[in-house]
């Protein structure tokens, strides 16, 4: 892994040099993580990794923290400050000075929270989403490491839909998510509390939807269109899968509904390859959609990005400026929603390819395997 964050840092301080900027303050706990490997939540205390296009890595950490930084496999330098708050002379700030110069131009991430971008105010930063660039395009290591997300994912989701039953609440999905973390267990050798995570969520019929109201574990399967989703990150990196399935007979209405959906993917993934717009991508499933009539139905956009956050760049939506490149690793998930009645939407997680696509999730789609009678 040295050589991957080196790798990736190298291409941090060309971005820097490529912007012009003479410093990047990295202060997010995923891209300090992505850039580092140190895992390390801020709370109130800010942490600063200081680059440039050359010179030394810089670490402007708490006291706190100092020893924990040894476990840094880069070359750094450290820098402590007392505590936060602190008196003058020993606070965070004074620990910047001493690598910021006053005319230095500097880089802050679009995540700062607006109380610390103030506090930064004097050194004049100029918010721009560098590492966020990075991500966008996945190392061999990183494709790896998604797709074994992506087994555990599907692996996930056959849990949900083993313990779907008709009259039966939502909560026997919840209640997999121990065997599923036993799973990764002894799949990966390790469970990382602090970048790994489970969610099986369902939302059955009529709540399916609403794809964004939080399901209660006391909600009932009954008749309709269900949606269940296994939304993960293992160690690090993340995957999903998604489908719509049913524990009854569908309806002729319900199963043509249920193939337009599909058809919508298919769409999506008719035109998925290297060098195209993320925009084109999404414009051409939601004009699909819009000419069977479904104008009315359509809640969000086709997908987005998956990385180490489930929910990255690029974002494949109408209005967006992302070109899609090799080994951008992104989901196709357009839905069909009927307020009252049930949503349709699967979900997967889909890497670019030099050529086209490919599905890191595996999990059967067609209606036949996901009626559950």
């Amino acid at each position: 892994m040295v050589d991957e964050y080196k790798l990736r840092l190298n291409k941090l301080r060309r971005l820097i040099e490529h912007k012009e900027f003479d410093a990047a303050l990295i202060t997010s706990t995923d891209s300090v993580f992505y850039l580092t490997g140190f895992r390390y939540q801020p709370f109130e205390r800010p942490f600063f990794l200081v680059v440039r296009p050359e010179g030394d890595l810089v670490i402007v950490t708490p006291r706190l923290e100092a020893e924990n930084i040894a476990t840094i496999p880069l070359e750094h330098r450290t820098l402590e400050y007392a505590e936060y708050p602190a008196r003058e002379g020993e606070t965070y700030l004074d620990a910047l000075a001493e690598v910021i110069g006053g005319h230095d131009v500097i880089a802050v991430e679009p995540s700062l929270p607006a109380a610390l971008l103030q506090a930064l105010d004097h050194f004049s930063p100029m918010v721009e989403p560098l590492v966020e660039r990075l991500r966008l395009v996945k190392s061999p290591y990183e494709i790896s490491r998604i797709e074994r997300a992506a087994h555990f994912s599907d692996l996930g989701l056959r849990m949900i839909l083993d313990a779907a039953r008709i009259g039966a609440s939502i909560q026997g999905g919840y209640d997999r998510i121990p065997e599923l973390r036993k799973a990764i267990v002894e799949g990966e050798r390790k469970f990382d509390q602090y970048t790994s995570s489970i969610w099986l969520g369902v939302w059955a019929a009529p709540f399916s939807a609403q794809p964004h109201r939080f399901p209660e574990p006391t909600d009932i399967f009954g008749e309709g269109p269900n949606v269940g989703l296994s939304f993960l990150r293992t160690n690090g990196y993340s995957a999903e899968t998604e489908r719509t399935f049913f524990l009854h007979r569908p309806s002729a209405e319900q199963a043509a509904v249920f193939a337009t959906m599909l058809a919508a993917c298919n769409v999506a993934y008719d035109i998925l390859r290297p060098g195209v717009r993320a925009h084109d991508v999404d414009h051409k499933v939601m004009s699909f959609l819009r000419s069977e009539g479904f104008g009315g139905n359509l809640l969000h956009r086709t997908g987005h990005g998956i990385g180490m956050g489930g929910h990255e760049g690029p974002w494949v939506a109408e209005g967006s400026d992302d070109i899609l490149q090799e080994n951008m690793v992104i989901s196709v998930e357009p839905g069909i929603y009927f307020r009252g009645q049930g949503g349709y939407r699967h979900s997967d997680t889909v890497l670019i390819t030099a050529d086209g696509y490919r599905k890191l999730t595996d999990f059967p789609s067609d209606l036949e395997s996901l009626t559950l009678v």
